[in-house]
């Protein structure tokens, strides 16, 4: 599997912003939290795949109407795939060219716009320990160059494992890969080790 990493691109706060106003008039009438860009592209400096993490913050209570509010709108509700309160979701561009043509499937140009805005997005309970997960990488990231720098590198050498060792390996293997070193950016961040094994048993 080809996992791509790519330098830095400062378009992708303005594809976050787009994809943030989006997302207010899609949920327009719930009473969200916040709507936040999370993940490696949110971190200047720092090598990511080219996907806009996106988490919608919402109180418990409100979980099942943003849910169906999403849905409404296009997206694919994904459930929690294994990550207890936290949602995940396909945006309606997702797997777009398999239809390109098919009536009343998009035309080419709508095709290209909805590539250009590809998305990771999440509703999560206010509070849960994945959204803590992500705001606590993102603040420690942005702070620390040397562990920047050694997230970045871990990132590459799985790259590369990945492409070297052929089938049978992929995205699973990448995001094991990781663990270690997103346990030292939470240990910096004050997560306990209790905390930090909920962490490894999502990501195994």
């Amino acid at each position: 599997m080809k996992i791509l990493l790519t330098p830095h691109n400062p378009s992708w706060a303005l594809q976050f912003n787009a994809a943030k106003s989006s997302l207010h008039q899609t949920l327009h009438g719930i009473p969200i939290v916040s709507i936040e860009h999370v993940g490696s592209t949110s971190i200047p400096g720092l090598l990511a795949k080219p996907v806009i993490d996106i988490d919608i913050v919402v109180p418990a209570s409100f979980m099942a109407a943003t849910r169906a509010a999403l849905v409404a709108a296009g997206y694919t509700d994904m459930g929690d795939q294994g990550v207890p309160e936290r949602i995940a979701f396909r945006g309606p561009g997702y797997g777009i060219e398999e239809v390109v043509g098919s009536p009343p499937g998009p035309s080419p140009s709508e095709v290209s716009r909805l590539r250009e805005f590809r998305e990771n997005t999440y509703v999560c309970l206010e509070g849960c320990l994945s959204l803590k997960n992500h705001r606590d990488v993102k603040n420690i990231l942005l702070q620390d160059a040397e562990l920047r720098n050694e997230y970045a590198e871990c990132k590459m050498r799985l790259v590369d494992e990945i492409e070297d060792g052929g089938e049978g390996l992929g995205i699973d293997d990448y995001v094991r890969g990781k663990t270690g070193v997103l346990a030292k950016i939470l240990r910096k961040a004050g997560w306990t080790e209790e905390m930090l094994e909920e962490v490894r048993k999502v990501n195994e």
